[in-house]
């Protein structure tokens, strides 16, 4: 009987050093780095019967959200009373953008290398925190090869019924500088696109106009936004 209660012992010990620790309300007017590893402009990836029918157009839009999350995010954490700045992130940081966490940690801890990244940006901008927002790839649906990535439109075409999602697979994390430890994420699942039913895909999708793109990308935002400052809130910053 003994070892059964050590057995559930550790396994609750070993659940609770799987979560990140949140180590306390920040102090007001703390000095909070953005770091956006988001592209600048939304993405447009379509989806067709075959991969064949695959395309990738990430320059299919000019508009300049990364810059509207960016804005979006600071006001947020003015409003809790703390001094927001965009940090230009690294090209080792962008270049790792995709695989910022370590493998045996599900998406819990950065990688050391990272950790040292964000270590150095936060020192050499006098930071306490930093909120750093990044894609996330991942199948399209449940088993499925075709990968995405980003925020923007994501269309999918079965044997020529088609639909329109705002692509969102993007995510959050708070790094807290003092005790090298990332907080609790934002909350994030694959396969929850929001269908954007205002927008007909064309039959050659090459023809999508920008200003389609744009209206999901706007649809992503909004929501990515909403998780960005729940996951604030959940970690007392707001």
């Amino acid at each position: 009987m003994k070892s059964i209660f050590l057995t559930i012992g550790l396994l609750l010990l070993a659940g609770c050093a799987s979560v990140p620790a949140n180590f306390g309300k920040p102090s007001v007017a703390s000095n909070i780095g953005i770091v956006l590893l988001i592209d600048e402009t939304p993405t447009f990836m379509h989806v067709g019967t075959t991969i064949f029918n695959n395309e990738n157009l990430d320059s299919a839009s000019e508009t300049k959200f990364s810059k509207m999350f960016g804005d979006q995010i600071s006001e947020i954490l003015s409003s809790g009373g703390h001094t927001p700045k965009i940090i230009e992130p690294t090209s080792l940081l962008v270049k790792e953008r995709e695989s910022l966490f370590s493998y045996m940690s599900s998406n819990i801890n950065f990688k050391d290398l990272i950790k040292s990244e964000l270590n150095q940006l936060a020192h050499k901008h006098d930071l306490e925190y930093l909120v750093i927002v990044y894609p996330n790839s991942g199948p399209a649906w449940p088993n499925s090869s075709a990968y995405l990535a980003g925020y923007g439109l994501y269309t999918r075409c079965v044997f020529g019924s088609c639909n329109a999602y705002a692509l969102d697979y993007v995510g959050a994390r708070i790094f807290d500088v003092n005790n090298n430890s990332s907080l609790k994420p934002m909350e994030f699942r694959f396969f929850q696109q929001e269908e954007v039913p205002s927008i007909v895909v064309p039959d050659d999708v090459n023809q999508t106009s920008s200003e389609d793109i744009d209206k999901a990308a706007l649809v992503a935002k909004d929501k990515i936004i909403n998780l960005i400052e729940k996951m604030l809130r959940t970690s007392e910053f707001i």
